[in-house]
């Protein structure tokens, strides 16, 4: 048998109509690593007949663990499904060309049928894949990155290699980046990083070595982290204070931009150590949150571009 190798590895996806079973995918997108995998748990039985030297002489079949982390470049278009299912909900499309799409969070997180081309060898497919998690960062002079956390009910027996269907959309790279505004004042950014966490866990029941559907199990949290020179004390003094005001970052490239922002967010994390010749540098880590007496979310993703859909290819 060839050997194989990670070159020419791809996703390929889909959203599921019900969790956990299959449907034929059509979204392909570029990966730079990926450790979806299957895997059977095994335990010894726990009687005391066990062999004469001690050794245990029985196992038995616990849960079955599907899913792993997707790592990928961003792009402006052609991952709005993947968005769709970190953040939830039914994204809100405006406009004639460019068109505008804001992903706004729900607890409505659908599943994924996913097709990971392992490389040069077999595809193995993933079917009930949830995002538990997902990152969006940059830093200076980096393309911009995601990850993406699944956690999936099962996968397929690997087969035969599919051939990918690659979307146009222009990917994202640190050049792109504008400002950071925090509470009416712009900063520059030397990284940065957007994060969600769904806090889904796993439903294991008798009479199935599969998980149920994942639920969200906790407080879900959305976060902005950034390092940027020290040139001020407005952050210091707005984390002790306890400030809270809208943060927002936006890439552009031509008529494509995508907007992050946090509503009604508060320093939560602050540091701007001093420890060499140079020039200081500050992390600062924003937490979003919800108004919970008006119809606003903790967060908004705004997507421009030229597709109509924004979920597709």
């Amino acid at each position: 048998m060839p050997l194989q190798f990670g070159r020419s590895a791809f996703i390929k996806y889909d959203e599921e109509t019900t969790y956990g079973t299959a449907v034929t995918t059509a979204i392909s997108n570029r990966v730079t690593s990926v450790s979806l995998s299957r895997s059977q748990e095994r335990e010894r039985t726990t009687h005391l007949s066990q062999s004469p030297a001690a050794f245990a002489g029985a196992t038995f079949d616990g849960f079955e663990q599907a899913g792993g982390t997707i790592e990928m470049p961003v792009f402006y278009k052609g991952m709005g499904q993947l968005l769709k299912a970190a953040i939830g909900g039914t994204p809100a499309t405006t406009g004639s060309g460019p068109y505008t799409h804001v992903f706004e969070p729900t607890t409505v997180l659908p599943s994924l049928t996913i097709d990971f081309q392992r490389g040069t060898g077999s595809v193995e497919t993933f079917e009930g894949a949830m995002v538990t998690s997902m990152t969006i960062s940059c830093e200076a002079g980096a393309e911009a990155s995601a990850s993406f956390e699944i956690l999936a009910e099962t996968a397929a027996a690997r087969t035969t290699a599919i051939t990918p269907t690659f979307g146009n959309g222009a990917q994202m790279f640190h050049h792109q980046a504008g400002t950071l505004d925090f509470n009416s004042v712009n900063y520059t950014v030397r990284s940065f990083e957007f994060s969600i966490d769904n806090k889904l866990e796993r439903i294991n029941n008798l009479g199935s070595k599969l998980t149920g559907q994942p639920q969200i199990s906790d407080v879900r949290e959305v976060t902005i982290t950034a390092t940027l020179d020290l040139s001020d004390n407005n952050l210091y003094t707005a984390q002790l204070a306890g400030t809270q005001s809208d943060v927002s970052l936006t890439f552009t490239a031509g008529a494509d931009t995508m907007t992050f922002l946090l509503r009604n967010a508060k320093i939560t994390e602050y540091s701007d150590d001093v420890n060499s010749f140079g020039r200081i540098e500050r992390s600062v880590s924003f937490f979003g949150l919800a108004d919970i007496n008006a119809a606003e979310t903790a967060f908004k993703l705004t997507m421009v571009n030229d597709a109509a859909n924004p979920t597709s290819n």
